[in-house]
Parts: structure tokens; C-alpha cells; sequence
């Protein structure tokens, strides 16, 4: 019995069209298309007009005058509903400063965490008909779990539950500790009313 022959397979080297993508409205109408917003400064922007705006000077923030410790449960429950809504915005400056100094000082969390930002900034620039490494094509979906098989391991050796866990309770003992003991500020309150 003779080994059965294969006749090759006619192919071409032209790509195969791809169809058009449909058009899809931004979720932020209100922020115009520019090259900056590509790179995400459209957020910092919204962030900026809508945080930064109600951000409450330094000095009241830190008024030492205006700290005591709280009479019971009653006034602690009280002084944290004033201050969290007061101070929002100068809250939300703490967590991020607390969670960028905990990834600056994580050296391995701080490199996973660039090299998934770059490797799916790198996957969005592919087309879809994929790429060709070595004598394979590879769509942007196989390099997607190519990058989730890699980043999992190097998330899980930079100890990023820890650092979770210490953004969290820091950011916890410090916002509510801050908010607890702060008195609240009546008479400003009188002043913006008259």
C-alpha cells in the first residue's frame, strides 16, 4: 500500500480585507478628540475640573486648632458624615498619594505593571488579521492571552495582594482617622449662608 499524496494548497500573499469597523460615540462627549486624549490626558483633565476644583485649601485641611477627640459614637458618626463630603476632594489626593508612593516603593509591581500597560497599548496597535512571529500568526485575541499567561505569574511574585491590603488599611486609618477627630466647621458654614 502507497503513502497517499498531498496536492499543496493554493495561497496568497496579499492580506485578507478586513471588514470596516463601525463608528462608536465616545463615552465623553463633552471631552474633545485630540491626540493628548489618546493617551489618556482627557481623564486627567476630568479629573482635574471635577475633583481638583472643590479641593480644600492646606491650612484648613490641616488646622490643628480644629482637632479634638470625639465626645462619643454619636459625634464620631456625625463628624464623618460632614468632613468625608467636605474634604472629598483632598481625601482622594491622600489615596493616590499613599497608593503612588506603595507602587514606587514595590520596584516589581511598578515593572508588572508597566509591562502590561505596554504590552496592551502594543496588542491595540495590531491588526486584526494578526501578526506573524516566526513561522506563526497570532491575532490580537491569542497575544491577549499570551500577555494574561505572563502578567499573572509576575502580579502574583510582586506581591500585589499585599500591596492592596496596605493601600486599603492606610488609606482607611488615615481618611477616617482624619475625619473622625477633625471638628466640623459651622461657622464657615453661617458665613457662606449670610
Amino acid at each position: 500500500m502507497s503513502a497517499p499524496t498531498y496536492a499543496p494548497v493554493p495561497t496568497t500573499s496579499r492580506p485578507l480585507p478586513s471588514p470596516p469597523l463601525p463608528a462608536t460615540p465616545s463615552p465623553f462627549p463633552h471631552i474633545t478628540q485630540s491626540p493628548y486624549t489618546a493617551l489618556g490626558l482627557g481623564y486627567i483633565k476630568k479629573f482635574r475640573e471635577e475633583y481638583l476644583s472643590s479641593l480644600r485649601p492646606f491650612s484648613e485641611f490641616l488646622d490643628i486648632n480644629r482637632l479634638s477627640k470625639p465626645d462619643g459614637f454619636a459625634t464620631v458618626i456625625a463628624r464623618l458624615n460632614y468632613n468625608l463630603s467636605y474634604f472629598q476632594s483632598n481625601y482622594m489626593l491622600v489615596f493616590l498619594g499613599i497608593t503612588a508612593y506603595s507602587v514606587i516603593n514595590n520596584t516589581m509591581l511598578m515593572f508588572s505593571t508597566g509591562f502590561v500597560t505596554a504590552g496592551m497599548y502594543f496588542i491595540s496597535k495590531v491588526p486584526q488579521e494578526g501578526i506573524i512571529i516566526g513561522l506563526n500568526r497570532y491575532n490580537p485575541r491569542q497575544l491577549q492571552t499570551g500577555l494574561v499567561c505572563v502578567a499573572v505569574p509576575m502580579f502574583f511574585f510582586s506581591s500585589t495582594i499585599g500591596t492592596i491590603f496596605y493601600i486599603v488599611g492606610a488609606s482607611a486609618v488615615s481618611i477616617l482617622g482624619h475625619a473622625a477627630f477633625m471638628q466640623e466647621d459651622f461657622e464657615g458654614d453661617f458665613t457662606n449662608i449670610v
